[in-house]
């Protein structure tokens, strides 16, 4: 779709959104988080789902292989003309 990777970005998560509170009642803080690019993004959540001890490193890597496979249908096949 963009054919590029270099597209930079700020992302706000609902938890650290300035808004929401942890389970004692106190507020979260915002915490912006830039990234240089979608792979930079696509890798930072893949490795942070590894430290959580959710998943192992090759789910992130077929995650990532098999969202980017996702996205190319949706991109290939979304948004065409009615005929």
């Amino acid at each position: 779709f963009y054919l590029r990777d270099d597209i930079a970005f700020t992302f706000v998560s609902d938890e650290f959104n300035g808004v929401t509170l942890d389970r004692e009642g106190n507020l979260r803080p915002l915490m912006p988080r830039q990234f240089r690019s979608l792979s930079e993004a696509e890798e930072e959540n893949g490795q942070s789902r590894i430290y959580l001890g959710i998943h192992w490193a090759f789910d992130k890597r077929e995650g990532i292989t098999q969202g980017r496979r996702v996205a190319d249908h949706v991109f290939d096949h979304a948004f065409q003309p009615v005929h």
